[in-house]
């Protein structure tokens, strides 16, 4: 029972992450190319492994984005 929920719960960490992150590339990128890509495909067209991929590159973008926001902040004010 106890590797059920500890199982769950990285799910749950995993997906929590993926999103915020995804969340923040998504809007970056968006912002960057004039809201040109990310691009919305429909699910029922056959891309779904090209989307996931593309789920996981813009989540990357946003953490690395993130990190270096936090970087130059640490910069300036240190």
């Amino acid at each position: 029972m106890e590797n059920i929920i500890s199982l769950l719960l990285g799910l749950l960490r995993y997906l929590a992450f993926n999103t915020l992150f995804y969340l923040l590339g998504c809007g970056l990128l968006k912002l960057i190319t004039l809201g040109r890509y990310p691009r919305w495909l429909p699910l029922g067209s056959g891309h779904w492994r090209q989307q996931a991929q593309d789920y996981e590159l813009v989540a990357l973008f946003g953490l690395l984005a993130s990190v270096a926001l936090l970087v130059l902040g640490a910069r300036l004010l240190g």
